[in-house]
C-alpha cells in the first residue's frame, strides 16, 4: 500500500548519534523536499498550498546541535529553525531539567511533596517530570536550588549552545533562530505577568543578542490548551511574532493556525528511518495519540489527575 504524503514540520531536541541523524536526514530526503522557514511564512503570505514538503525544527539549543548536527546540516545543506532562549545562551546557563539530569530521583521527589503538599505515596504513581510540569517555574527553580544546595553540589557545567556558536549557525544561512521562553516554563501554570515576561523578554533579549527582528517562536512543551493557550498566543501577537510553534501532532496546512503551528517528533521505530511504519505513524498525525491512548495514559490526564491533586492540598 502505498502512504500519501503529507506535508510536516519536525521537531528535535538533543541527538548525540550523528550517524543515526544523517540517517534520518537521508530518510526525509527521501520522502519530501525540505524547505527552510520562509518557504513556510511565504507560503502562509502567498495562499500556497503546501505539499510533500518538510520543516526540521530544534528546541532548548543542546550543545549537541553545534558539535553533532550543525555539521550534518552544512554536509547535507539542510535549512532548519533553532528556538533558544536568550538568557541561556547569554548567561551561559542551563534549563532546570538540564540541572536535575543526574539527580537522585528520589531526593527529588521528596521536595516535590514538601512543595506540592502531596504525600510521596501518592507522588510516586506519577514521573518527577510530569509533576514539575505542573508547578509554575519560580517552584521549580526554587526545589532545584533546594537540591543542589543540600547536597552540596557546585555550578553544573553549560550543556548549551554559546552565543559565539549561536552566531557561527545562523550566519551560515542553513539556521533561522526563534525564542523559546526565558526559563522554559510551562506557559499555562505562570500568572499573566510572569507568561508576558517569558515571552516579550526572551524576544527582545534575543534581538539584542543577534541584533535583529525575531519573528518566530517556539511553547515549551508546547500542547495546545495544556501547555499554552490564547493569552500566550495574544502575547506574542504583541511581541510582533508571525509564526509560533507548537507540539500539535498534525499535519502543516493553510488551515493552520499561524500561533500554533503544529510539529511532530520523529518517531524512532525500531532506530531506523527507513522503517516503513515512521511513514504510516506521520502520516496518522492528529490521530495518532487516539491510537497510543489505547495502551497508554495520556499526558493530558496525567496531568489533570495530578493538578487536581495539588489544588485539593
Amino acid at each position: 500500500m502505498k502512504i500519501i504524503k503529507k506535508s510536516v514540520i519536525l521537531n528535535f531536541h538533543k541527538e548525540t548519534d550523528g550517524e543515526m541523524f544523517e540517517k534520518i536526514i537521508i530518510a526525509l530526503k527521501s520522502r519530501y523536499t525540505l524547505v527552510n522557514l520562509d518557504f513556510i511564512e511565504n507560503s502562509f503570505v502567498q495562499k500556497k498550498e503546501f505539499k510533500d514538503i518538510c520543516h526540521i525544527t530544534f528546541d532548548d539549543g543542546d550543545l549537541s546541535f553545534y558539535q553533532i548536527i550543525f555539521p550534518l546540516l552544512k554536509k547535507h545543506n539542510v535549512s532548519v529553525t533553532l528556538f533558544v532562549s536568550p538568557k541561556i545562551v547569554a548567561e551561559q546557563s542551563n534549563f532546570w531539567f538540564q540541572e536535575i539530569e543526574d539527580c537522585d530521583p528520589n531526593a527529588i521527589r521528596i521536595l516535590l511533596a514538601k512543595k506540592t503538599n502531596v504525600s510521596i505515596e501518592i507522588l510516586k504513581h506519577f514521573k518527577n517530570e510530569d509533576i514539575f510540569k505542573c508547578l509554575p517555574v519560580k517552584d521549580i527553580i526554587e526545589i532545584v536550588t533546594l537540591y543542589r544546595k543540600e547536597n552540596n553540589l557546585g555550578k553544573t557545567s553549560p550543556k548549551n549552545i554559546n552565543l559565539e556558536q549561536l552566531k557561527e549557525v545562523e550566519d551560515s544561512g542553513l539556521v533561522t533562530i526563534g525564542a523559546h521562553t526565558l526559563h522554559h516554563p510551562i506557559l499555562q501554570n505562570e500568572d499573566d505577568t510572569s507568561s508576558f515576561q517569558e515571552i516579550s523578554f526572551s524576544i527582545k533579549q534575543l534581538e539584542a543578542l543577534l541584533h535583529h527582528p525575531i519573528t518566530c517562536f517556539a511553547y515549551p512543551n508546547g500542547r495546545p490548551d495544556l501547555d499554552f493557550g490564547e493569552r500566550e498566543e495574544r502575547f506574542l501577537m504583541e511581541s510582533g511574532i508571525t509564526m509560533c510553534f507548537s507540539t500539535e501532532l498534525d499535519h502543516l496546512s493553510l488551515k493552520s493556525n499561524k500561533l500554533s503551528i503544529p510539529r511532530m517528533g520523529f518517531p524512532r521505530m525500531g532506530l531506523s528511518p527507513s522503517n516503513p511504519l515512521i511513514a504510516f505513524r506521520l502520516f496518522f498525525g492528529k490521530n495518532w495519540p487516539d491510537i497510543k491512548g489505547i495502551v497508554r495514559t495520556s499526558e493530558k490526564n496525567t496531568r489533570q489527575q495530578i493538578y487536581n491533586l495539588i489544588n485539593n492540598n
